[in-house]
């Protein structure tokens, strides 16, 4: 059969195209396909002032409005603005005009809270371990403007040892990775102390966060926290540790080095929460280092125990969002965070400490 010139250049063409049609399929073929079992998208703690809502990364603006308290206070934007500089008085922490959040519980909340405190939940740190993660992410925009998202209660028990300093503010809701290293913490303490003697060793609990986070003001309504409001950070009480005696309920500045290094220690090597940060008084930092020196763990976590005032009687741990090394990363820049505690001192030193930290962390988040 004789072909005439156009019928082969038709035939030519239908070839190539159906040999470029064979090499895009060998190509889409061979480019590697993520896995369905891996995330598209890992949060990390978002650090703009205000989320954006188109994007798909991050929540939408009724996701803020319906988990975040203080969404009509931002301006109907997700998170609020930094607290930056020094906060007189009433400030930006009168602005939900409460002084306990009893009333942000969540029915939810309320029944775990008691079933874990009846012991009908079995070993809660199994539970907890089983549903860390399970949830999404809870922490939202940063710890100094955000919210929290099915925050878990800690509940003390006998078994971890936990005493919540002020339970009538309803302030000891925190992410389940801070709910979990409180648990764990709490039982090596038991654990320690687990001689008849020694029964009475307490571990006292202070402000961690609101059932939904937010800002927080302080238990005399004048003065709040620059931080609290995701579920991250959490105010400790120094380790008592007397014979025959009960740990104080309340925050106390008799500090005895050896038992609260041996804390400090837990809380860096807890399994569930890495360590950010841990807020301390210098002269308590010093008292640290005195008798730390030889201890080679001092020179790995002494960099994350920083001086800021207003923690004379108390530790402020600052967790991220899951087990790590602490500063919860390779680029960790501990000194960049901040904390200002309602009880905060006046000592002129101090504030201009706090007020460069504040200032450093500000051009920080910019960037």
């Amino acid at each position: 059969m004789h072909l005439t010139q156009e019928q082969f250049l038709l035939i030519v063409l239908q070839v190539l195209l159906i040999l470029t049609i064979l090499l895009e399929l060998t190509i889409a073929h061979a480019e590697p396909r993520p896995s369905v079992n891996s995330p598209q998208f890992i949060p990390c703690e978002p650090e703009s002032e205000l989320l954006n809502p188109q994007s798909w990364s991050t929540p939408s603006l009724q996701f803020c409005q319906q988990w975040s308290p203080d969404f009509r206070f931002n301006g109907g934007k997700c998170c609020g603005k930094l607290p930056l500089g020094r906060q007189k008085k009433r400030g930006r922490y009168s602005f939900r005009g409460v002084k306990n959040y009893c009333e942000e519980v969540s029915q939810e909340q309320s029944k775990y809270a008691q079933s874990a405190s009846e012991g009908k939940l079995g070993d809660i740190l199994n539970l907890l371990t089983r549903e860390i993660g399970t949830r999404g992410d809870q922490a939202y925009c940063t710890v100094n403007n955000g919210f929290l998202v099915h925050g878990r209660p800690i509940v003390p028990t006998p078994r971890n040892r936990i005493i919540i300093r002020s339970p009538e503010r309803c302030l000891n809701f925190g992410t389940d990775a801070m709910a979990a290293m409180m648990e764990w913490v709490g039982r090596e303490v038991g654990k320690a102390f687990s001689s008849a003697y020694y029964a009475g060793v307490k571990l006292v609990l202070g402000d961690v966060s609101g059932p939904k986070g937010g800002s927080l003001i302080g238990r005399s309504g004048r003065r709040g926290h620059a931080s609290h409001t995701t579920g991250q950070d959490a105010d400790i009480g120094f380790l008592s540790v007397k014979r025959g005696k009960d740990s104080p309920v309340q925050f106390v500045r008799d500090f005895d080095p050896a038992n609260n290094w041996w804390l400090i220690k837990k809380v860096f090597k807890n399994p569930f929460a890495c360590t950010k940060v841990i807020f301390l008084d210098r002269k308590h930092i010093k008292a640290l280092a005195r008798y730390a020196k030889n201890d080679e763990d001092w020179s790995r976590y002494q960099r994350f125990i920083r001086h800021m005032p207003g923690h004379k009687n108390h530790f402020h741990v600052r967790v991220g969002p899951g087990p790590g090394q602490p500063g919860c990363g390779p680029g960790a820049r501990p000194e960049l965070e901040t904390e200002e505690d309602f009880d905060m001192s006046d000592d002129p030193d101090d504030s201009e400490i706090l007020d460069q930290l504040k200032a450093s962390q500000s051009v920080n988040v910019q960037q």
